[in-house]
């Protein structure tokens, strides 16, 4: 029988070291700013090299960024926003 992801991942959790909660806290924060990046891009209709050019990042920076591969420092990120007429905000999460 196929168990759903977030089922294998709750599994998981529960095995790891506390350590290791803050580390995937900070890949899921990297992997939601990278989905955000894309579909922005996306419906701007824009290839990740109009989107460098536009924000003066290089090309593969934001395939890094996309892939959830690093975490872009806050002047980056603004940059990207910027050349995707976007807004960087802080939202609370629910507790």
């Amino acid at each position: 029988m196929t168990r759903a992801y977030d089922e294998v991942v709750a599994a998981r959790r529960e095995r790891v070291e506390p350590g290791a909660a803050a580390h995937s806290e900070v890949l899921a924060q990297a992997y939601n700013i990278a989905i955000q990046v894309v579909e922005l891009r996306e419906k701007h209709g824009l290839t990740q090299a109009q989107l460098a050019e536009r924000c003066g990042v290089n090309q593969a920076d934001i395939s890094r960024i996309e892939r959830g591969a690093t975490s872009p420092t806050a002047r980056t990120l603004q940059r990207i926003a910027d050349a995707l007429y976007a807004d960087v905000r802080i939202v609370a999460r629910p507790r």
